[in-house]
Parts: C-alpha cells; structure tokens; sequence
C-alpha cells in the first residue's frame, strides 16, 4: 500500500501569537507535513515539535517566508503555537499522511513577483512509491484568492487570513523515478509576491513486491516452465500459485489482453489451497474475481498480470469440479474507472495528458494500482476537456487520445526491474516497438519452418474511403434547433484514384466539440483503415529463449513465406497483437499466434 492522505486542517492567525488543532483523525506514526506562509514583520515559528525544511523570504514589508515544517505524529498530539511579528499575518495547511516514511524530499522556488501563475519546481524521486505534495503560497494586495489545483493532483486545503496571505496544498501518487514536471497554481488576483514548494513523500512499504519464492512441491510448479502467481490488485499481496490448465492468454496494443484457464480440483486438499484464492463464500471479501490478478511468468520472466473478472466452478456429470478463469489485462481496469471530476488540458503535450488522465486515476480512492508512468514526451501539443457531466472511463479517454492524427501507443507491462516487479505503463511515438532492423524472424518454407499456420483476412466492409468524425451539440439554446459539430471529409485519395468506390464511413465522438479534433480524428482512420482491411495472423512455435515477448509488442518481424500461395517472398510486418498457448498434456506444442499491423475502426 502506498502512502495517502489521512486528512488536513487550516487555520489562518493574526498577531505576535495564534494556535492551531491537528489533523482531525490522525494516527501515531502519521507523517505531519505543514505549510506556513507569514507576511510583514519577520519570519514565523511553528512548535512544538515541528523541524523545519525549507523557506522562502520574501520582501519584509510584503512576504517574510513561505515555510515547510514535518513531524511524525504521537498518541496525543498537542495544540500548535504560531508566532510570529505583532502585525503580521499568517496561514497554514497541515496534512495527516498515512503510511509514510523518513525525511520528505522539498524542493522550493525563488520568490515570484506580480503573478496568478505560481510555478512549483520539477523534482527527481529518489524511491518509486509516495506521494507527491505541492504548496503554493502568496499575498496579495488586499484581496481574496482562490487557487486552482493542477490537472492529475487532489486539493488538501487552502487558507486565506483576511486578505492578507493565501496558501494552498495538493497532492498526486508518487508511483515511479521518473521526474515529476513543474506545475502551475494558478491565483484568482494578482500576487504581490509568491513561492512554491515540491514535497515528495516516501511510502513505508517497499515499493513493488518481489517475485515470491515458492517451493519446488508447490502446485504449478511441475514440467511446465510457466507459472501462474495470484495476487491482490490493489496492495499487491501475494496470495499463493495455482496449477492451471487450458491456458490461453493475450495482448494487444491499444486494446485490453484476455486470459482463459480452468483449475482442477481433484481433492479436497486441493479446493481448500484453491479456496484460499478463490473464496467458496461470499462473505469472503478479500479475495477472488474483482480483487486479485493472475501474473505470468515463463521460464522466471514476467509475460504478463491478467485482472481475474470471472470464475465458474462447475462439475459435469462425470470427474471432479473445475473453476473456469476469465481475466484481462490492466487496460481493462482502466475500462472500469469513470472520469468524476473536470479535467482540462490546455496547450499540453499529449503524453503529458495522458499522465496527467493516470494521475488523476491513481488518485482516487481506491483506484492506485501502482503504475509507473514513462517519462518523455512527443512533441505534440493538444488542447483537451474531459467533463464529469459527458461521462466516459479513463481508459476510453486514453484510447482515444492516442487514436488521431499524429498520435501515440501504449499498453501496461509486468516488468522485472532491479529485482523487483513494476507496473508499468508505456507509450511510444509515434509507434511503440523496434522497427529497423525487425528484431524477429519467422519462416514458412515448403519443406519446414517455425510459422504453424498463417490467414490473410482482407474485407472491404470494415474500411472506407471517405472518412469524417461527429461530434457533440455546442448549441446552448434550447429553442433553436442544434445539430452535431463533424469534421472535413477524409478521402482515401490512393484507393479513389485507381478506381475504388466511394464508402463512407462517420464515426461518433459524442463528448467533442472542437471540430479541430474531429479532423484529427477523421484522418487517422483515413490513413489507417483506408479501403479494404487487411488483418494477418499468424501462429509459431516458440524456442526455448524467443526472441519476441509480450513486452515486445510494436516490434516489426522479417516473415519468408514459400509456399503453394505465396512464391518465395520476405515481407516485414509489425506485430501488434500475441496471442500464448502453452504447451499442456492436451496440446503440446507452445505456440504464440502473432497478430500483424491492421487497424478497426470504432463503430459509426
């Protein structure tokens, strides 16, 4: 479990002396973070107890000092004393943080003059899971301030004592090392002076579980080089191995993976370790579909973590009970988060909105599933909105945002990083993958070869080659009749040229209105899905060490196809899709059924 908020107070003071109550709801052990910010006569103390951190001084006369003070929390916390000059007046924001742990990292601005865009700094996290605190504070000239909180982080608190000094605090997952950017508050007046502070806040809890050591006896641990691990979603726990049979599990970029298995039970013995996993009763809530996923593993490396959505157990008429498994991959999980607050993007890159779409989604309650967000961006700058009134999950919201013109991929690995497993989301511009040299090799030669069987599958019915994009009403008044926002048209002009008909195709897009957007929108599917669509498949045996992974998605493979079709001929495809079948008593052969690049477009 990660760190998180517990709860904050506020509290705002005039003169030499004020106090204020702590957190409402603390635990000992708590990590108390503050936020003072004072105005003329001199810089402020808070005690009893507290260390300080950091400040910011400012003009004497204006600002004295922004300051960060943190404390652990006792079984009683007393009342805190604030003192400070005569004349001056103060504000402060405390947060109560569960789970937390050491020393916080603080990194602060310069004073900032004559602004409403106050810039908290980048920061590099020393360790991969916590929180990540920004403050922000000022004082303006005689008038109130509200500040707004930036996209992907949750409001704490914020304090105004009369007029005088303003301060606010926020927060968002810390869920990897990468960098976390400058952000900017953004004050509803003009401050005369301001700072801000990053705070990055470590988790108690090691970062990410290590891979469990199991004993050679237990189940799943037979002749198969696959193992199958069972762990919660959310905290990770590892809840024990399971011998699983039937097993067929997939992935693909830009779309939620499957994965289908049955466990036998043969005894009793065996349904008691099942049920220990799979819960025989319903009063049983920390376990079973919906709370645990199924890590892959072949040969010790990570292949994949399958979300369990559905068990059946089930006995026929004949031998002994079965449980059927039914997972997918984190996409999905991303699927089933509904987007609850007003986000805005503005002239932002899209890489950094699709951060900022996780962030907001790992901090919600009960949703951090422990992702570790890539760093970078594309160089692709995209205004969006995403309002809680239009609806729609995050995962929908990420798929359509890489889904345009000059847009990007990504998918969500298991990864052994370090010794430890990580959660890891990926992107790639505009492409995910290795493409040159193609990294993997397949033959079907007329006498031998690793390609099992191949389809080429080529339908005219699921392409087009007139594309445009509609989008919402933007009409306010309910008298006049209002009508959709729709994009150009988007013509397939290679495939109209030599002598294709015209096939329209207008895809939904109910929660845009910018016809920009629509445009985007409409040429990538003209671009991508242009005439007929061409899928091909095809299915190899796997090596002992293949070349190609689940992780590997988006790489281009070398195909040498000789056959009664097809005369003698090399061919370079990207692979967008893998399908596994280990091997197993009932089919012996591992096999992995690669799907090549080939885009379907959403229903009209």
């Amino acid at each position: 479990m990660t760190a998180f908020v517990r709860s904050s107070i506020t509290g705002t003071g005039v003169g030499s002396s004020w106090t204020c109550q702590p957190p409402p709801g603390y635990k000992p052990g708590d990590q108390l973070i503050a936020g003072l910010v004072v105005d003329s006569g001199g810089v402020a103390d808070l005690s009893p107890g507290w260390e300080w951190l950091g400040r910011i001084s400012g003009d004497i006369n204006w600002l004295s000092a922004i300051d960060v003070y943190w404390r652990t929390a006792t079984a009683a916390e007393p009342t805190y004393t604030i003192s400070q000059a005569e004349t001056a007046d103060g504000a402060i924001v405390i947060a109560a943080l569960g789970n937390a742990l050491g020393i916080p990292q603080v990194y602060g601005t310069e004073v900032q003059p004559a602004t409403t865009a106050v810039e908290s700094p980048s920061a590099l996290p020393e360790w991969p899971l916590g929180l990540d605190l920004r403050i922000a504070a000022g004082v303006p000239n005689n008038q109130p301030v509200s500040w707004s909180t930036p996209l992907g982080y949750t409001l704490i608190g914020s304090a105004q004592s009369e007029d005088d000094v303003a301060i606010t605090m926020c927060v968002s997952p810390l869920a990897s090392t990468a960098p976390v950017d400058e952000e900017t508050h953004f004050a509803s007046n003009v401050l005369v002076y301001a700072g801000a502070y990053t705070v990055l806040v470590r988790a108690r809890q090691a970062p990410v579980p290590q891979p469990p050591v199991v004993q050679p006896f237990a189940p799943g641990r037979g002749s198969s080089s696959y193992r199958y691990v069972f762990t919660r979603l959310l905290d990770r726990t590892y809840l024990g191995d399971l011998d699983l049979v039937n097993v067929a599990f997939d992935k693909r970029i830009l779309q939620p993976g499957t994965l289908n298995a049955a466990i036998p039970i043969p005894s009793r013995k065996v349904g008691d370790q099942v049920a220990e996993i799979i819960p025989r009763d319903a009063t049983e809530l920390g376990s079973g579909p919906g709370v645990i996923t199924c890590q892959i593993y072949r040969e010790g490396e990570p292949w994949g973590e399958y979300w369990i959505t559905k068990a059946t157990p089930s006995r026929g008429r004949r031998g002994t009970p079965a449980i059927a498994l039914q997972g997918s991959t984190l996409d999905a999980y991303l699927a089933r988060v509904e987007i609850q607050d007003d986000l805005v993007f503005g002239g932002d890159d899209q890489i950094a909105i699709a951060r900022g779409l996780l962030n907001s989604l790992l901090g919600q309650a009960n949703a951090n599933i422990s992702l570790s967000l890539q760093a970078g961006t594309s160089g692709v700058v995209r205004d969006r909105t995403y309002l809680e009134s239009e609806g729609g999950t995050y995962g929908q919201r990420l798929i359509e945002l890489a889904q345009v013109d000059d847009g990007f991929e990504w998918m969500i690995n298991l990864e052994l990083v370090g010794g430890s497993l990580v959660r890891r989301w990926v992107w790639g511009y505009p492409t995910l993958g290795t493409l040159d040299p193609p990294p993997h090799l397949f033959a079907d030669g007329r006498s031998a070869g690793d390609i099992l069987d191949w389809s080429e599958e080529i339908d005219a019915l699921r392409g087009a080659t007139r594309w445009r994009a509609r989008g919402s009403t933007v009409s306010t008044d309910a008298s006049t009749t209002s009508t959709p926002v729709v994009s150009g048209v988007h013509s397939a002009t290679a495939h109209l040229a030599a002598g294709w008909p015209r096939l329209d195709r207008t895809l939904s897009y109910s929660t845009v209105t910018q016809a920009a957007t629509l445009d985007d929108y409409a040429a990538f599917w003209a671009a991508k899905a242009a005439g007929a669509l061409r899928v091909d498949q095809a299915t190899v045996a796997l090596g002992k060490i293949p070349s190609l992974t689940p992780n590997n998605l988006g790489d281009a493979a070398r195909f040498y196809l000789n056959n009664e079709w097809h005369r003698g001929e090399w061919r370079t495809r990207r692979i967008i899709g893998i399908g596994i079948t280990p091997s197993s008593r009932d089919h012996g052969k591992e096999e992995a059924r690669l799907v090549l690049e080939g885009q379907e477009a959403p229903g009209a």
